[in-house]
């Protein structure tokens, strides 16, 4: 870069680039920034600082550069002794004077170099600096082509123009102090070649919008593309010091190790830090590196449905794995936002893979399954649980009679797929979960006073196989659907499961039931026959209000007949309506046995 406040661009001159600085909000304080901030290359403000000794300093063309423009200006500076003029000379060069004035220290002159190697010396005073410099036009380079052995790549604004010193560094007593510099107004912005440079966008890099272009670009030009003061992060942390500490992270962002320019524009852009995207969503950036294709699914998670990757990532570095903003582990990241899963982690019973990390079942971004489920439901469980419960997949295999939200996958039906105070993560206990759907079941419990043992205990599975069986009413043991059955022990498999099995053998007793007439067994005398009565013609399953669990209704084909016990002391009485009364007593037999 070549122009100072005052100079003239010529045509041609392209030195901005749109890979260059980190943003900064205020250009105010990049004015109270670069008061302070060095430009020159170190050689010039070393030497400046050790003004007792005589010396001259070329600061540009250096010693061994390799430039691809025919025409620099050269510039520089002695200090420790007087001098009046400096003088020029070498063989093939050309320049606009051989002998150039000093003023307050300072030279300057255009210097034109013939194609290939160049050497010329600039002497004053007695002192002298012999520089060698390699010229290759632009047009002449090959892709990739490296700098001559001993040469160095020097970049320089094309079409240069004649620099003043005092537009950059302080003019103090009557010397300069290159080791500071002035936050001064180019005409790079103002010129024909980056007139629109900050001014037709949302967002501006504050040293742009404040027309400070030296802040990025040295002037005299650099061993960096560009002409930038620096390489990498080194330029951006300049201004930004306090992104040093963040980026001294686990986990670096790559393009933030490479450089700040991979994400956010130099000079200006339509988004908040100069990020490069449409201006709209955070995502739009990431895209230009990340494959949409894994958030663009069905289901999208809302911060990725709303392009918003920074409610999840560290956009620079972090001490977590991914960029995230807290550890996966047990959820911490997850319950950054979705509270209502983290008080469920605090039940008795924890699904294991939560407690691990919850990208075991859900994406993160995005899925074809409803709530980001890697899988459906249906497969996803299964990916864990035949392994790890292979009694209820061989239930689920087998069985002839399905329970329906088993066989639709809907495993969360009865399941909480987080935490429960509940054993197998089950959303209730007994009737208080299976009730949400039997809800007649429920009622007819809920309003009966005496409860069968397991339903009393919340424990429908004794009698049910929740998942699927190979008995009617998913039964865990056979029986009977008929109301009438000839009497074999193996029909009731499923009340003798918990009672007696030979309540109903026997014809006479007084010691296997108290439903007897004297020692007449009244079991044997409903049951132990060719047309005998199951045990629900008179028993509800569930729950009655009568003592015995005896049901309210007998159902007969297309009519229920309407039971009445009255238990006493010594037996009871039944009023049914498909006999006449009838009663029987432990001690002295009332009837007569008909059979």
């Amino acid at each position: 870069m070549l122009i100072g406040r005052g100079s003239k661009m010529k045509e041609g001159g392209n030195w901005l680039s749109d890979h260059c600085s980190l943003s900064l909000s205020s250009a105010a304080l990049v004015l109270l920034i670069f008061l302070a901030a060095p430009m020159l290359c170190s050689a010039a403000v070393k030497e400046s600082k050790d003004a007792g000794a005589a010396k001259l300093t070329v600061v540009a063309p250096p010693d061994g550069a390799f430039v691809t423009e025919q025409t620099v200006f050269l510039s520089g500076f002695i200090s420790g002794v007087k001098a009046d003029s400096i003088k020029i000379s070498g063989s093939g060069i050309k320049v606009a004077n051989a002998v150039v004035p000093i003023k307050d220290g300072t030279f300057g002159s255009f210097i034109t170099f013939q194609e290939g190697k160049n050497q010329f010396t600039v002497s004053a005073a007695g002192l002298t600096k012999q520089i060698k410099v390699y010229f290759t036009p632009k047009k002449a380079l090959k892709k990739g082509q490296k700098a001559p052995d001993g040469y160095k790549y020097f970049y320089v604004h094309s079409k240069p123009s004649a620099l003043d010193c005092k537009e950059c560094h302080s003019f103090r007593r009557g010397k300069f102090d290159f080791g500071r510099i002035s936050p001064a107004r180019s005409t790079c912005t103002t010129g024909e070649c980056h007139s629109k440079m900050g001014k037709d966008a949302a967002h501006v890099h504050g040293p742009v919008g404040a027309g400070i272009c030296i802040s990025c670009h040295n002037p005299h030009g650099s061993f960096e593309p560009m002409q930038m003061e620096r390489t990498g992060q080194e330029l951006c942390l300049v201004c930004h010091e306090a992104k040093r500490k963040e980026f001294d992270q686990a986990v670096v962002h790559p393009p933030v190790e490479d450089g700040c320019v991979d994400c956010h524009d130099p000079h200006q852009s339509p988004m908040r830090f100069q990020l490069r995207g449409d201006g709209k969503q955070v995502s739009s950036l990431c895209f230009n590196c990340h494959e949409q294709e894994i958030f663009t699914k069905k289901h999208q998670h809302g911060p990725v449905a709303t392009g918003d990757c920074i409610a999840c990532h560290f956009p620079h570095a972090s001490a977590n794995s991914k960029l995230l903003i807290a550890p996966l582990e047990k959820g911490q990241l997850c319950y950054e936002c979705h509270e209502n899963v983290k008080e469920q982690m605090g039940r008795k019973v924890i699904h294991e893979p939560v407690a691990e990390n919850c990208g075991n079942c859900h994406d993160p971004h995005s899925s074809e399954t409803q709530f980001q489920l890697v899988a459906p439901s249906e497969k996803l469980c299964e990916s864990c649980h035949r392994e790890v419960s292979p009694d209820v997949y061989e239930a689920i295999d087998k069985a002839v009679f399905k329970h329906e939200p088993v066989a639709k996958g809907r495993c969360v039906d009865c399941h909480v797929p987080h935490g429960s105070e509940v054993a197998s993560l089950l959303k209730g206990k007994g009737i208080q979960l299976c009730g949400t759907c039997h809800e007649e079941l429920a009622d007819e419990i809920a309003h009966s006073k005496n409860l069968h043992g397991p339903v009393k205990t919340g424990a429908c599975a004794e009698c049910h196989n929740v998942h699927g069986s190979a008995f009617s009413r998913l039964l865990v043991r056979y029986f009977p659907e008929d109301f009438y059955n000839e009497y074999k022990p193996e029909e009731y498999d499923l009340c003798f499961g918990c009672h007696n099995k030979d309540v109903a053998k026997t014809r006479n007793t007084d010691k296997l039931t108290n439903f007897r007439d004297k020692d007449y067994n009244l079991h044997f005398f409903h049951v132990n026959m060719k047309k005998g009565r199951s045990c629900i013609a008179c028993h509800s399953p569930h729950a009655s209000n009568q003592a015995k669990h005896i049901r309210y209704e007998v159902p007969f084909g297309r009519w229920s007949y309407p039971v009445e016990f009255t238990p006493d002391k010594n037996g009871g009485g039944c009023l049914v309506g498909c006999h006449a009364p009838k009663k029987y007593d432990r001690n002295k037999a009332v009837g007569k046995p008909s059979r």
